[in-house]
């Protein structure tokens, strides 16, 4: 039982069988060659950050692994970046072109010794090697690349670094010069940028760190963790701006480790790609669509095979929530359903892409693969479900998709052979959560994001469903506004700030700050033609709208920007909330946004703060949800309510309604493992069609 009780590290015990048998009378144990494929594998590793025991090796002067940046064993280092097919032998990882030394041989073939079958096993004699290179792809230095790297950092330079999952772009994170450089560079003028800090004691300085928090840090995965930034952090507010939190990751290699030195203490370690364009891994390609960021490239031998973002993660009401599963965390896989028989792809959302595979029960979600306007990122995801098909033998007969028929996702669906089923984007964010705390009954499922098609063609997103993994009902929603200008509304809040005040008859010239009066007056003619024009109960534009009207955000360069900034001002002393107004309608219910509106311009008018403002608006969509849903809940008698959609991602929001509802003796559950973001509605959309096509 000691398999049991202590499993190696990174073990998942699948079950437990117990049989007696007759005693064989084997002379010895041995592990043979693995069967070229194991129809029983259901996991996939993700990538893992250094064991203690191997860091204590780097960083011993008398190891042999002294100051070697790819020390591994077996309870950490690369894993599904590294693989090119099952079964998870070393000829099947990128490690197959570097023979072990006969040190490292006898390390892998040691029952008794840690790195026992650890497929990257390697040392500095036999194993990958850094090499520092500038944009001509001169070797600068191979005998000390990483502390070349360094130096080059602490002058104030960028230095693109080839990491576990694809390159990052890296400069001190304490020098306000080199970070608007790298803003300007790399086409991101707001959008926060994480840090690496070199330890925990250094983390503590520049935000507030729980015991929770501490442990996510410090644990196997390492994530980006969002975390609340102290008053007198000393990093510049170039960092994240107009934001209060700073993403913090602790070193995941040991060449991170070799980074920080006295002078060093925090990194910024953003992504390394131009403006939404997927994440560099391959060095040739990564040299030539980085140049125009940085001189300098601190590059390795040993492919990456699939590239991995880092994952981003951060704690709500003492739970773990991952915004963006990655490195760490993906790929996911876990049991689902009963049903062996059915092969299901489900193909997930548009912006925030994932896909998830359903094969003999078990469900395997991907990483985070960007947004799929981007034809490179279009690419990778193509790709990355190959792999992911061929490394299971998976061949789907059942296609899932969402209802959006310009979804790339569903374009792509429709090139597969199989049944192709589109669901409701809504309905798959509910069954999502359904998915994770493994609900089968009637739930009521608050449903908050921006763009979600509805099955009258108008743009959803602030919903009120009634429903189980098999169907739902719309039981209520926001009023309809109509917006103009397509996608454009998404990327210039002022749109949606123009088309509410229009619908309620103010002048939204009088009101809208910076923006070209002509502007203002063409799309109110186009909304009075309704040229161009859709009806949408989007929550995330009603929220847009706010941030528009009082002066926060008319222009977006970063996903949900509006929003973000909106939350960040909110004066936590206010508890007022603005009036508004529950209609029924045809047997359903609409909540009008009218009231809403006029009081915050009212608030305008009698110069209240702009803090104050937000705080009442937040209030107030904390109060309508809980009187919908309480009416929901008195004429169904359903007491599990499911909270989900990218909207949630705003703290104050789910902690306001997470903890009214819970007060009211409610069954209250959020997206927690799975994404509540569109990361997760590909389990949604799988969950879906395991139940209406599949079976428990």
């Amino acid at each position: 039982m000691i398999i049991v009780e202590r499993p190696p590290k990174l073990a998942m015990i699948k079950e437990i069988k117990i049989s007696t048998d007759t005693l064989k009378g084997y002379d010895d144990f041995k592990i043979i060659e693995s069967e070229e494929r194991d129809e029983d594998v259901f996991f996939l590793s993700p990538d893992i950050a250094p064991c203690e025991k191997c860091m204590e090796e780097v960083l011993d002067a008398k190891s042999s692994r002294y100051l070697y940046p790819f020390t591994n064993c077996t309870d950490c280092g690369p894993r599904y970046s590294i693989i090119e097919r099952l079964p998870y032998d070393r000829k099947g990882t990128t490690m197959s072109s570097f023979s072990m030394c006969p040190d490292c041989g006898g390390e892998y073939k040691d029952p008794e010794n840690r790195r026992f079958h650890a497929q990257p096993n390697c040392c500095k004699k036999c194993g990958p090697q850094y090499t520092f290179i500038d944009l001509s792809s001169d070797v600068l230095d191979d005998k000390i690349p990483i502390k070349l790297a360094k130096e080059k950092i602490n002058k104030g330079e960028i230095v693109a670094i080839k990491g576990l999952g694809g390159f990052h772009l890296c400069c001190d994170a304490s020098n306000k010069r080199v970070l608007a450089l790298l803003r300007e560079r790399k086409r991101r003028p707001h959008k926060p940028l994480a840090v690496m800090v070199k330890d925990i004691q250094n983390a503590k300085k520049i935000t507030k760190i729980s015991n929770m928090e501490k442990e996510l840090l410090e644990g196997k995965n390492r994530p980006i963790l969002l975390l609340e930034r102290r008053e007198d952090c000393s990093l510049p507010e170039g960092i994240a701006p107009e934001v209060s939190t700073i993403g913090v990751m602790l070193p995941y290699t040991p060449m991170h480790h070799l980074l920080f030195d006295d002078k060093l203490s925090y990194l910024v370690m953003t992504s390394g790609n131009i403006g939404g364009q997927p994440l560099q891994y391959k060095n040739e390609q990564g040299v030539k669509a980085l140049s125009e960021i940085t001189n300098y490239f601190l590059i390795h031998n040993r492919d990456i095979h699939v590239p991995v973002d880092d994952s981003v993660v951060k704690v709500v009401l003492e739970k773990e929530m991952v915004s963006r599963p990655g490195r760490g965390y993906s790929p996911f896989s876990f049991p689902l359903s009963k049903q062996q028989d059915k092969e299901i792809l489900a193909v997930g959302a548009h912006q925030k892409s994932t896909f998830c595979l359903l094969k003999k029960g078990y469900a395997t979600m991907s990483q985070y693969l960007g947004d799929l306007n981007d034809f490179n990122n279009y690419k990778r995801y193509e790709k990355t479900i190959n792999h992911i098909l061929e490394i299971y033998g998976g061949k789907p007969e059942i296609i899932i998709h969402d209802f959006h028929p310009q979804y790339s996702s569903t374009q792509y669906a429709k090139t597969r052979l199989g049944k192709h089923i589109g669901v409701q984007h809504h309905h798959a964010h509910m069954v999502s959560c359904m998915v994770e705390h493994k609900l089968f009954n009637k739930v009521i499922g608050v449903i908050f994001d921006g763009t979600g098609f509805g099955t009258d063609d108008a743009i959803w997103g602030g919903e009120f469903l009634v429903g189980d993994r098999k169907g739902y009902e719309r039981a209520a929603h926001l009023q309809y506004v109509l917006l103009q200008g397509g996608d454009m509304v998404i990327k210039e809040p002022w749109r949606s700030g123009a088309a509410y005040l229009h619908s309620v008859e103010i002048n939204p010239e009088k009101y809208l700050k910076n923006i070209d009066r002509k502007n203002i007056s063409t799309l109110r003619k186009a909304l009075v033609k309704e040229f161009n024009c859709f009806r949408s109960s989007s929550m995330g534009r009603f929220f847009d709208c706010i941030s528009s009207l009082i002066g926060l955000c008319n222009y977006t360069t970063y996903d949900g920007q509006g929003a973000i900034a909106l939350e960040n001002i909110i004066n936590k002393a206010v508890k007022e909330s603005y009036p508004y107004h529950i209609m029924e309608c045809n047997n359903d219910w609409i909540i009008s946004y009218e009231e809403i509106i006029k009081h915050v311009i009212k608030d305008l008018e009698d110069r209240i703060g702009a803090d104050k403002i937000a705080a009442k608006f937040h209030n107030t969509i904390i109060d309508l949800t809980i009187d919908m849903v309480c009416i929901i809940q008195k004429k169904t008698e359903i007491r599990d309510i499911v909270l989900s959609g990218g909207v949630f991602e705003n703290r104050y929001l789910l902690n306001g309604i997470y903890r009214r509802l819970k007060n009211l003796d409610l069954n209250v559950y959020f997206n927690q493992r799975i994404p509540i973001n569109d990361n997760g509605i590909s389990i949604g959309q799988v969950g879906i069609g395991d139940e209406m096509y599949g079976g428990k």
